[in-house]
């Protein structure tokens, strides 16, 4: 592999390294100013109502600007107690990796959102609350805003697992679909999907139908979505399709037969996760023209299931990460093409070895769940987008096998065929390390978006 940097492109990279990090350390800077003027409450001694109005005046900032100075000051600098004691900054790891200029605004904003998330976590030991900072603090200086949000939101699943409720069942409730038609004939539509699950079958069928034609194709994604959306629609009103099904005076002798015991389709209101429906033999071969729903995966993690079997379950998760309310993970998990996973016991065969080249569906669903998508740090692209990458190749005699595989999008896929960054299986999760002209010291950065606690 040869040199992709020359000595003048290193030293060009290495000043503008040191900029960076001379204007972020000027920025904190900024914020012992802010901190100094609250400590001596010059506001209040000028007349004005507060600092941050007293910077709107005297540093001719916006509103916004000025309060996010003096939440940030409030947070990353020294304090002075009403006795006039010295205290430490309330986030001394964020703030010692601000005055180092390691870090940016968006960093710090990252930060400080998740730690005040925390901080309305009941029952979070301070020793946890301190530990949840410092690993941010030490995230933020290896990984980019949006690497750092996604390993927050790692942290927020491990440390408050319950969250946010998930909806209810009826979140369908607030659907919509507003259409205008215009003088032209074009149509224009609006719409909302409450339902989680409803949200994640539409987007698995429209991925599905708008991916480009071949090379050539050089439709934009929403136009190809466009496009897609109109083969759906055809295809409904196809001859099986289901607006034609739905016309007035169709009948469909099929679907008046009375189903008989292989295929009764009773759903048992007291099972956890109720029986697969099995489709009627009959509306097979009415419908074989027809395309399959998209496949979705629903995972429960089994400590939920066990609660979940003494009446207090708590919600699935989807590919995307949406949580699913119990009453709806009932229902779709009836449907024959959703797949419920039950995490817990490695029971399941991952392993296929050097037997076959290409990822089994079971290997393939956990990737999604291990790495939630492409594991690249700050990539977010969900797992129907992303390529399974085999670590050590396998053509160089590596297995087909969970830990030598991670989920990668094209373009990172392409990247670490490259070779300058690598990647490796630690302690169960992807873990990757840049080129030396990025970060010298080639400090690993921990990749995936597992969205349940370990």
């Amino acid at each position: 592999m040869s040199e992709p940097l020359g000595v003048v492109e290193r030293e060009a990279l290495e000043r503008a390294r040191l900029g960076e990090i001379a204007r972020r350390r000027e920025a904190f800077a900024r914020l012992e100013q802010v901190a100094e003027l609250e400590a001596l409450g010059v506001a209040e001694k000028s007349g004005d109502r507060s600092t941050s109005r007293l910077l709107q005046e005297t540093w001719r900032v916006g509103v916004a600007e000025a309060k996010r100075l003096v939440g940030e000051a409030a947070d990353l600098c020294v304090r002075t107690s009403i006795p006039g004691e010295q205290l430490p900054a309330r986030l001394p790891a964020t703030a010692a990796a601000a005055a180092a200029g390691t870090i940016g605004e968006a960093h710090i904003a990252i930060i400080r959102k998740t730690m005040a998330r925390l901080d309305r976590v009941e029952g979070l030991p301070v020793a946890t609350w301190e530990q949840a900072e410092s690993t941010l603090a030490h995230d933020a200086t290896l990984l980019g805003p949006r690497g750092l949000q996604a390993a927050a939101d790692r942290l927020l699943a491990h440390l408050d697992p319950d969250g946010e409720e998930p909806p209810e069942d009826d979140a369908a409730r607030d659907d919509e679909l507003l259409i205008v038609r215009r003088k032209d004939g074009s149509v224009l539509y609006r719409g909302r999907i409450g339902d989680p699950v409803d949200g994640e079958a539409f987007l698995e069928t429209i991925d599905a139908v708008s991916g480009p034609a071949g090379p050539s194709d050089a439709r934009a994604l929403k136009r190809r979505r466009a496009d897609g959306l109109k083969d759906v629609i055809e295809d409904a009103r196809s001859p099986h399709g289901i607006a034609t099904d739905a016309r007035p005076g169709r009948t469909d002798n099929a679907r008046d037969e009375e189903p008989d015991a292989a295929t009764d389709n009773t759903i048992d209101e007291n099972a956890l996760i109720p029986v697969p429906r099995r489709p009627d033999p009959s509306e097979r071969t009415a419908h074989a023209a027809r395309p399959g729903r998209a496949l979705l995966t629903i995972t429960l993690d089994q400590r939920w299931l066990t609660e979940a079997l003494a009446g207090r379950g708590r919600y699935g998760l989807l590919d995307s990460g949406a949580r699913v309310h119990p009453g709806t993970l009932r229902r779709w998990a009836c449907d024959a093409e959703v797949v419920p996973v039950v995490l817990g016991a490695r029971s399941e065969p991952l392993d296929v070895g050097r037997l076959q080249r290409t990822v089994t569906d079971a290997l393939r669903r956990a990737l999604n769940l291990r790495d939630g998508g492409c594991a690249f740090p700050g990539c977010d692209r969900k797992p129907r987008r992303c390529q399974a990458h085999h670590i050590r190749h396998w053509i160089d005699h590596g297995p087909t096998e969970i830990d030598n595989m991670v989920l990668l999008c094209r373009f990172h896929h392409q990247l670490l065929h490259h070779g300058h960054w690598t990647v490796a299986i630690v302690d169960g999760r992807p873990s990757f390390r840049p080129p030396d002209w990025i970060d010298p010291d080639r400090r690993p950065r921990l990749g995936g978006r597992p969205r349940v606690p370990t």
